[in-house]
């Protein structure tokens, strides 16, 4: 046996809640009151103030919600008590039936009804009503009376079945609808209703347990004999004929959800919350209680049936998938979140819900263990929603309220950053502190220190406070009911300033733009998972690429081939599928489109011409001797940047030889074939290993020619897996088996130069193996140096999607990608792209920047043949005429052109004081005189008259002037004045300068 707790609503005392308990033994009714000395203040202080004892047996309890203390229970000889718990020497009701048997349950309306079930009798009724209005009298002040009342039923229903449970429908005003369980149905019964036929009855195994829902009164649930959960809608049950036993499902079922308590012994505890709307909790294991929220999609309206097509939004899609699943006449529960709560003591059998005084949606729970002990505990509520701004700003909202979070940082504040400032923050280091100055120092393959962990040194705790924190994650680790706070383990504000959404911006605010020298230099002077040498080295390649297509290096026999990377130059055509490339040149040598591909002939002609125009250079470029694409090798050693004539190899090597990049400088050695050269510059550096190596790579000329496996090629091989820098480690596994694939997958090499190796020695079919793989290992993973592998084509926008997918830095993607789409081909992806970082730079107020990049993605659209792909954005000021709200820079319909750039001369020619020029007076459309001047009274349209000639003599003149003839208005009381006039009788007044107008134009925002 086990005690069971329930609330009593509408028992309360101010902020003081009662609760009903029946102890383990089933002996005693005992009421509970929580105390709250502070209201305001939450309390879980709770004690037992009254209680009623010599009922023994005691099976079901309920209570009359209008009368504070009335108290009914069900005992196992089948008679139900009813007394008044807070008088424990007042006189009880008796209410019993004709043969004893068990009462399952029992159930109080708002009235004066209480409704019992019993077990199956053949003579009697096992659902029987008894109304008390007959013997209120027995609850009097009085306390001389002793003797008990027996009364009987006043209905009676179901006769020869067990009734299970009964509760009467407290949702209906009338309060004679009763619910009740057998063994098999689910019935309903209307009281007033002469005739035993039910509202409704469903088949089920779940009779058990009728719980109705406080807060809507149209839910209930039931249990099985499996502790099988079903959540009832009573309206659609009322929608089955009256009568025959309807087939109607329960809106959600949960199969054996509550088995747990019936293996145990216990009885089943389940409860409706009484402070949040659709939820409900059940105890598992005695130490945890389980809450489940439950939504509600409601009639669509409206609806017309679904129409498929080819060409679906991903919504509309979701709309229609949602069509086919779910009846959208139909209100449609869910579950929308299930929340676990560990209770503060163990083995609770029993709990109820506890409103918080100091809030109306926090949860409380009042608990009863095995052994009787009451207690009351609070619950900590998960946050339910969260939102970010561009700021990295956020908001939670959830049951205790709702929290902002918003920038500490003044440096988030547009007004304290210049755009030319260095990028400030604990993530962003100068470049000078990381001791690197070359952009081959970290690989984009396989290398993680791009996007490695960032050292706070403000982070570091000292040794006593380190020791005090191992112990705390200690306690947390043995402590299975405690928890360590997040912040206590990382501070809010490092990983805000980490986000990738901060980066962005603080990049923007540098200059961050389609400049790519300075995206160059600004990433240079920076470190952090913003500015990664795969980052900067990208940046490095696309200015070399835009570079050479201005120069035109990239125009030859009607191709356009820039922004390729290696791949399209070995591959041809087939890479260029697809894209406007193509061009044709006329008798005038003005460039065309031609609208069709580009074929392998007119990619041959290319290749062949760009040879050409570099043949000094490119004649001293060695590849694979025995290539029937040479001339492909050399351009894409062009392509990547790793194309070096003698003397500037030799010079290269001077320049890192003095920069004390020995490793590096002996690898490109290697690299270009010349292991001699490698072994003069290892063995004059003045680091002692460096010359013993060179020693031992002096061995690759005395065995390059044998065959057979000698101790110095295993000892070569052990030293390329074993030495920490991978130039040597490349090295050394070259010399051991005169393979350049151990070379080539040396995945810390970067990959311009893993690339220039393979070029060089690779054969074709090899070479077209290697590019191959790489290209999808770059493209799976998102690496951006790849790029110089795949150029700006759709596969580099493939992998552009990779990065923006592993890192959202669409900022980066949609400044690269513009370069190359939509002039050589179209892309929604980059579309979206473009989308979302207009909209960050106009969230974070970067008007200006956000323009900018506008205009430069106009520019790069322009073709070849001088078309421009992407529109210019329209102009979205005007002046408008207060009259016919007409653009009046727009000249009336037949009286002159509508191109926008004559429109604009035309309107600001006034401006030009060497333009002899009729001034506009008037609307061109209705012919309405334009406001006059506030100040000097002469019409807006026409120059003002002389002003100071000191002003008149300063530098820019015509400027000036042009500024000081501009409209100027107030938008509050609409008066207007040339813009110099404004400035001098504001920088003296304050009131508006028309009479009897008392606006403060100057002291208004936007006026």
């Amino acid at each position: 046996m086990s005690g069971s707790i329930v609330r009593a609503i509408n028992w309360d005392l101010g902020y003081e809640q009662r609760f009903l308990a029946i102890n383990p033994l089933r002996d005693e009714v005992s009421l509970y009151q929580t105390h709250h000395e502070n209201p305001p203040v939450e309390s879980n202080s709770i004690s037992k103030t009254h209680s009623y004892k010599n009922i023994e047996q005691i099976q079901c309890l309920s209570y009359l919600r209008p009368h504070v203390g009335w108290t009914g229970v069900g005992t196992m000889d089948g008679i139900v008590h009813v007394f008044d718990v807070t008088k424990p020497a007042s006189p009880t009701l008796r209410l019993r039936t004709k043969h004893n048997r068990p009462c399952n349950s029992l159930s109080f309306n708002d009235g004066s009804l209480v409704a019992a079930s019993f077990d199956k009798s053949r003579q009697d009724n096992s659902l029987q009503i008894w109304d008390l209005v007959k013997h209120t009298s027995i609850f009097s002040t009085s306390t001389e009376v002793n003797e008990s009342v027996v009364a009987r039923p006043s209905h009676g229903y179901l006769s020869n079945e067990a009734t299970l449970s009964t509760v009467f429908n407290l949702g209906d005003p009338s309060g004679t609808l009763l619910m009740a369980g057998s063994y098999k149905l689910l019935r309903e019964f209307d009281l007033r209703d002469s005739s035993p036929t039910p509202i409704y009855q469903v088949a089920t195994k779940c009779t058990l347990r009728i719980t109705l829902d406080p807060l809507q009164p149209h839910i209930f649930s039931s249990v099985g004999d499996d502790g099988t959960l079903s959540i009832w809608d009573r309206r659609k049950l009322l929608d089955t004929a009256r009568g025959p036993v309807a087939s109607e499902l329960p809106v959600l079922q949960f199969n054996k959800l509550l088995n747990d308590g019936l293996r145990r012994g216990n009885s089943l505890c389940f409860r409706f919350s009484t402070i949040r709307r659709g939820e409900f909790s059940a105890i598992f294991n005695g130490n945890l209680i389980r809450r489940w929220n439950t939504g509600c999609v409601p009639i669509a309206k409206d609806l017309s049936p679904p129409t498929f097509t080819d060409s679906l939004s991903v919504l509309s899609g979701l709309k229609q998938q949602s069509a086919q699943l779910y009846d959208p006449h139909e209100e449609l529960f869910f579950v929308a979140m299930v929340l676990d709560c560990k209770t503060d003591l163990p083995n609770v059998t029993s709990f109820d819900y506890s409103p918080d005084t100091s809030s109306h949606t926090s949860t409380n729970f009042v608990c009863m263990r095995e052994k009787g002990l009451v207690f009351r505990m609070p619950v900590v509520e998960s946050v339910e929603a969260i939102d970010f701004n561009s700021y990295n700003e956020f908001s939670t909202a959830g049951p205790e309220g709702s929290y902002t979070k918003f920038a500490e940082d003044q440096s988030l504040t547009t007004d304290n950053v210049k755009q030319s400032a260095p990028i400030q923050g604990a993530h962003l280091q100068s470049h000078e502190a990381r001791g690197v100055d070359s952009e081959e120092v970290t690989s984009t393959l396989g290398d993680e220190e791009s996007t490695g962990p960032i050292n706070h040194s403000n982070t570091h705790l000292p040794n006593d406070s380190f020791s005090e924190h191992e112990k705390n994650i200690k306690k947390f680790h043995e402590e299975s009911n405690s928890y360590y706070p997040l912040r206590s383990t990382v501070g809010l504000t490092d990983v805000m300033r980490t986000d990738i959404c901060y980066v962005m911006r603080q990049r923007a605010l540098c200059g961050y733009s389609v400049d790519c020298e300075a995206n160059f230099r600004i990433l240079e002077q920076t470190q952090g998972p913003g500015a990664s040498l795969s980052l900067q080295n990208t940046w490095r390649w696309i200015s070399l690429a835009k570079k050479s297509l201005e120069k035109g290096t990239m125009l030859c026999k009607g191709v356009d081939l820039g922004y390729v990377g290696v791949l399209a130059m070995w591959k041809g055509v087939e890479e260029l599928a697809g894209q406007d490339r193509a061009f044709i040149t006329d008798d005038k040598e003005q460039i065309k489109p031609t609208g069709s591909s580009v074929t392998k002939q007119m990619f041959s002609n290319a290749v062949r011409s760009m040879i050409a125009n570099k043949e000094k250079k490119s004649a001293g470029i060695s590849v694979f001797k025995s290539s029937e694409h040479k001339l492909q090798r050399k351009l894409s050693l062009i392509v990547s940047g790793w194309y070096l004539t003698e003397d500037e190899f030799d010079s290269k090597l001077n320049d890192l030889v003095s920069m004390g990049q020995i490793e590096k400088a002996a690898g490109w050695a290697v690299f270009h074939a010349n292991v001699p050269r490698a072994i003069e510059i290892l063995s004059q550096a003045k680091n002692e290993r460096l010359r013993l190596m060179s020693t031992a790579i002096a061995g690759y000329e005395a065995f390059k020619g044998s065959t057979t496996n000698l101790p110095w090629n295993d000892l070569c091989r052990k030293l390329s897996l074993e030495l920490e820098n991978p130039y040597l480690r490349a090295i050394f596994a070259f010399i051991s088996d005169n393979d350049w694939w151990d070379v080539l997958d040396e995945h810390a090499l970067p990959l311009r130069e893993r690339l220039g190796i393979a070029a060089r020695f690779l054969a074709d079919k090899d070479l077209n193996v290697y590019l191959n793989r790489i290209a999808v290992n770059v493209v799976n993973r998102g690496e951006l140096e790849g790029l110089i592998l795949t150029g700006i084509t759709p596969r580099g926008i493939d992998l552009l999607q990779s990065y923006v997918d592993k890192t959202s830095d669409v900022q980066t993607a949609a400044l690269i990608a513009q370069y190359a789409v939509p002039r050589y081909f179209k892309d929604e992806r980059v579309n979206h792209w473009v989308d979302c970082y207009r909209n960050l730079l106009n969230s974070w107020g970067l008007f200006k920047t956000r323009a900018k990049f506008d205009v430069a993605r106009t520019r790069s659209s322009k073709t070849y043949a001088g078309m421009t792909v992407v529109k210019p954005t329209p102009r979205q000021v005007f002046l408008q005429c207060g009259r016919c709200k007409k653009n009046m820079a727009l000249p009336a319909k037949g009286k002159g052109p509508t191109n926008n750039s004559i429109l604009m001369q035309k309107f600001n020619a006034r401006n030009n004081p060497k333009v002899v020029h009729r001034d506009m007076n008037s609307c061109p459309h209705c012919g309405v005189a334009l406001p006059r001047c506030a100040i000097c009274l002469l019409s807006l349209g026409a120059p003002m008259a002389d002003y100071d000639i000191g002003l008149s003599s300063m530098a820019s003149t015509t400027q000036i002037e042009s500024f000081k003839n501009k409209f100027s208005f107030c938008l509050s009381c609409g008066h207007g004045y040339h813009a110099h006039h404004a400035e001098e009788w504001f920088s003296k007044h304050y009131v508006c300068p028309v009479p009897d107008c008392v606006c403060r134009c100057n002291s208004k925002c936007g006026g």
